[in-house]
């Protein structure tokens, strides 16, 4: 007994009908069926969006996010279960003459009665909040530590046709509602519902709330009461079957008054927690009796309990209580029990009813009219005198009829139907039978033989045939008759990125699938290039699939084949190439600090680098490199792969130099630092952040270059040189193209005017332990170092850590942002595209390049990169021992040069840096030689960002 009852109801129904249900879920009534004006959608497809209009074509994916928007007049139809359930709170009002409605919206039944067909499930709880003129039906509603549904300080309210049960164990100790009405609600109708196996009352009125309606509801297996009243005005409480409660099937008390009339009571309490199992079945306090009328109500109890309490005194019949109190004139007992939705023929409780009892509905509790039973004499009164007392209203016995056959074919289509049934109703009265083909089209009734109809328009419909007695009784068989387009359906895939939150797992395809004819469709299957393919589901609008490779620049070709239920295929393409996102780590991680021998080669492993995560491709570096007695160079590569003919950092003998750089790594995760000296050198390696194609990261988006910080004019609201010591903030974010929500930014810092040797710390403002040192200088050297800077509020701190004061100027090139909607990154082998003094990139001329010249670089289409959509070029560019100091500039091509310096060099040292200029359009960069004399150029080429 302490089992889930609740749960186990809901499965006994829905395991033979929830199929069903589906059966046209989805399916438009016509090719292009763009929704009801007036109405918001809810449905659990791929394309939902909380965000969206809310149409059928785009429709939300939670109620709450309707009822977050619906205006007066409007109706939120719930197609099916959201897709996301939980706790709903209605706070927005219609009015008397437009009405918000929320409404579950279930499928024609298939082959099966409608009775049977269960409404969708909200998956959570309803709270109506302040709110008025509202109006909430056809809905299934599980609930374990709160009530089902909480009506608070709300007038006008109408909950129809809800379907209710308690969830969990029996014994569990939250005392829960179906439905709570608080005191300061009004004006409130609780009508064709059922609710089971609450945990507290079935329907809770509380004291203050006036003017409430409880009728033809089936309550039943409630611990406490099936209604209990307090302190209520005007409380009409008519035709409900209540069966089975632990305590009274209904309670007023508080002063209230009420109408309690056509009610059946049935059962005895049960249950593993049952507080007042011998309770009498009706009971009115003694400070209630006096306002309450009761009459037309009939009871079928087990022995052991009392049909009445009335004001203290209890009463075991209908004569006692009517002979004691006057009221109950035509109350019945003893009417026998059977199951209450299975009324017994000839069963006194048919055609008894008062059909003027106030709030009386024209169908019973699962929506049959109101029908005379020809073997029971009538006994009713009021306008009618064939209401059954109680939720259900006993119907004629009649078999479902034949006829409707689910068919299907291409437009135009015609279909036959010859309706008949077996054996004739229990009451031997006159059959008629309908046809109603649902296209619009009237529906043909008095049918005696074969009824054609042709159907023009593509579409599924919901074909029924209904056979109804003389006197109202029917019973309807649905069949389905799906109608083709002429053509195939067409189909189309975009493919991008997945994308979750702001970040991009650049390594994973996420497929955006054609779904508007998805309801002819019976297949779908996507190739992904990979000697790998997958089924999609038909109703779904997308499809992923993640890529374990790390063979950079490579490209698959994706294939969509979809097969209609007509065996017609239709097929679409589409190109991924698989490539990674960037994650900085904060703070960054101090992984080596050594000698390397002269030539020695350093095996930098992946849990030295911090690679060894899922998919890593490459390593956001910087090195710090302080020279033996002689001068030379440092080269990283991935690990397992041939030297390549580039360099990372250069310096001289004794000189302390510093660079970043993105590494590719190799297969473990490796990568190989190659000391290029003829002396040994104390290296210094920290990993900045990772790139990845199996996680989720952040993508970058260049701008033009921009110059936000120049102590020497004041740009940036700072003049003067730094003094020794001291740092500056400087606010990069919200400014110059860069969101302010950026979480990282790309800067360039040169110092110049250097008064003393030293070094630059930069630090993301607000982020504890994130200072990194970005460059070293000698007395009257410009140096200029490239850094990618997470940013917590927009604001980075630079620190002049020398001896003396320093002029600062910062460049900024673009950004890590927040939508994963930018570039991605596809690392490559290091690689020489630009040499001056051998013609490498320029065509084979061999010169400098001249003082105040500029030169075009190919980059996209060469050398792997892909030869459209490159944002941005991740390089080492380095000038070749220079005979005087100067700068190089590199942008995008036609575009106009920046203000801003990508190198700064001084006289007779080789220096690199490294830079991630724009991408002009025809896929070069521009390099300009601001300095006076001519120098030679090398470019290395580490990767580039490629747009999604």
């Amino acid at each position: 007994m302490g089992g889930m009852v609740g749960t186990s109801r809901f499965v006994a129904l829905a395991a033979s009908t929830l199929v069903v249900v589906g059966a046209l879920a989805g399916a438009p009534a016509a090719a292009a069926d763009t929704g009801q004006p007036g109405t918001l959608y809810v449905q659990n497809v791929d394309w939902c969006s909380d965000t969206g209009p809310g149409t059928q074509d785009v429709p939300f994916c939670s109620v709450q996010a309707a009822a977050d928007v619906v205006v007066p007049g409007q109706t939120v139809d719930i197609v099916g279960p959201p897709r996301y359930g939980g706790a709903v709170t209605i706070t927005r009002s219609g009015t008397s003459s437009e009405p918000i409605t929320f409404q579950g919206v279930s499928s024609d039944p298939i082959g099966t009665s409608a009775a049977l067909i269960l409404p969708p499930l909200l998956g959570g709880t309803i709270t109506l909040s302040g709110a008025h003129d509202v109006h909430v039906s056809n809905l299934q509603l599980d609930h374990t530590t709160t009530d089902a549904v909480d009506v608070k300080g709300s007038q006008d309210v109408v909950l129809d046709r809800l379907y209710i049960a308690q969830q969990g164990p029996e014994d569990a100790t939250a005392a829960t509602d179906g439905v709570s009405v608080d005191g300061a609600s009004s004006d409130v109708t609780v009508s064709r519902s059922k609710i089971y196996d609450s945990h507290g009352n079935a329907v809770q009125v509380a004291s203050g709330a006036h003017d409430v309606t409880v009728t033809t509801n089936e309550l039943e297996g409630s611990r406490y009461a099936e209604i209990a009243v307090s302190g209520t005005a005007t409380a009409d409480l008519t035709g409900n079957t209540l069966d089975d409660a632990c305590g009274p099937g209904l309670t007023i008390d508080g002063g209230s008054s009420a109408t309690v009339e056509n009610n059946v009571f049935t059962g005895v309490g049960h249950g593993t927690v049952c507080p007042a199992p011998t309770a009498p079945a009706f009971s009115v306090a003694a400070d209630s009796a006096a306002s309450v009328t009761a009459d037309y109500n009939a009871f079928a109890l087990d022995s052991g309990r009392s049909e009445y309490s009335w004001g203290g005194t209890g009463y075991t019949t209908v004569a006692a209580f009517t002979a004691a109190t006057g009221q109950g004139a035509h109350d019945l007992d003893h009417v026998g029990y059977a199951y209450p939705d299975a009324t017994d023929e000839n069963s006194p409780v048919i055609d008894s009813a008062d059909a003027d009892a106030p709030g009386e509905p024209a169908t019973d509790v699962n929506g049959a009219p109101r029908v005379d039973d020809p073997l029971v004499a009538d006994t009713g009164t009021g306008a009618h005198t064939t209401y059954d007392r109680g939720a259900f209203e006993r119907q004629d016995t009649l078999p479902m009829p034949s006829g409707a056959r689910s068919s299907s074919g291409i437009g135009p289509l015609s279909v036959s139907v010859t309706p008949g049934i077996g054996n004739p109703g229990s009451w031997g009265l006159p059959l008629t039978y309908t046809v109603d083909f649902g296209d619009g089209s009237a529906a043909v009734t008095d049918v005696s033989g074969t009824v054609t109809h042709t159907y023009t328009t593509p579409g599924v419909y919901a074909e029924k045939v209904t056979v109804t007695d003389a006197n109202g009784s029917g019973a309807t068989r649905t069949a389905k008759v799906t109608v083709g387009t002429a053509t195939p359906p067409a189909t189309s895939l975009t493919v991008r990125p997945e994308i979750f939150q702001g970040t991009v797992d650049a390594g994973s395809a996420s497929l955006t699938l054609d779904h508007s004819d998805n309801w002819e469709l019976a297949s779908r299957t996507v190739s992904w290039g990979d000697a790998s393919s997958d089924s999609v589901p038909v109703t779904r609008g997308a499809a992923g699939h993640d890529y374990d490779d790390d063979e950079p620049f490579r490209s698959y070709p994706l294939k969509l084949t979809q097969t209609d239920i007509f065996g017609r295929t239709a097929t679409a393409t589409a190109t991924f190439r698989p490539a990674d996102s960037y994650t900085p780590l904060t703070p960054p991680e101090y992984d080596y600090q050594g000698t390397v021998k002269a030539h020695g080669l350093l095996d930098l492993t992946s849990s030295t680098l911090h690679t060894d995560t899922n998919g890593v491709d490459a390593a956001a570096l910087r090195v710090t490199v302080t020279g033996g007695t002689a001068g030379g160079y440092l080269t990283l590569y991935p690990y397992g792969t041939a030297r390549p003919s580039v360099s990372a950092v250069n310096f001289a003998a004794h000189q302390t130099a510093e660079n970043g750089m993105t590494v590719r790594t190799g297969p473990s995760g490796d990568v190989y630092l190659y000391n290029g000296s003829a002396a040994s050198v104390s290296v210094k390696v920290v990993t900045a952040g990772i790139f990845s194609h199996a996680q989720y990261g952040h993508s970058y988006t260049p701008v033009a270059p921009v110059r936000v910080l120049d102590t020497r004019n004041g740009t940036g609201g700072v003049t003067g040189p730094v003094a020794s010591g001291k740092s500056i903030t400087v606010s990069v974010a919200g400014t110059h193209g860069i969101p302010a929500d950026a979480a990282a930014v790309v800067l360039d810092v040169q110092t110049t005017s250097t008064q003393a040797s030293g070094s630059l710390t930069v630090t993301s403002h607000g982020i504890a332990d994130s200072a990194v040192t970005t460059s070293y200088w000698t007395k009257g050297q410009t140096v200029s170092n490239l850094t990618v800077v997470p940013l917590a509020d927009g604001k980075v701190v630079l620190h002049n850590s020398s001896s003396g004061s320093v002029q600062l100027v910062t460049d900024v090139f673009g950004y890590a942002d927040v939508t994963g909607t930018g570039s991605v990154y596809l690392p490559s082998t290091p690689t020489r595209i630009l040499d001056t003094r051998n013609g490498t990139g320029t065509g084979g001329r061999i010169a400098k390049l001249g003082a105040h010249q500029t030169l075009k670089l190919r980059f996209s289409g060469v050398h792997g990169i892909p030869s459209s959509g490159t944002t941005a070029a991740d390089l080492v560019l380095t000038a070749v021992s220079p005979a005087a100091g100067g700068y190089l500039t590199a942008w995008a091509d036609g575009t106009t040069r920046p203000g801003t310096a990508s190198l700064d060099y001084g006289t007779g040292r080789t220096t690199p840096n490294e830079i991630m200029p724009p991408v002009g359009s025809d896929g070069y960069v521009d390099i300009y030689n601001g300095g006076s004399a001519a120098v030679n150029v090398l470019a290395d080429q580490y990767g580039a960002y490629v747009a999604q």
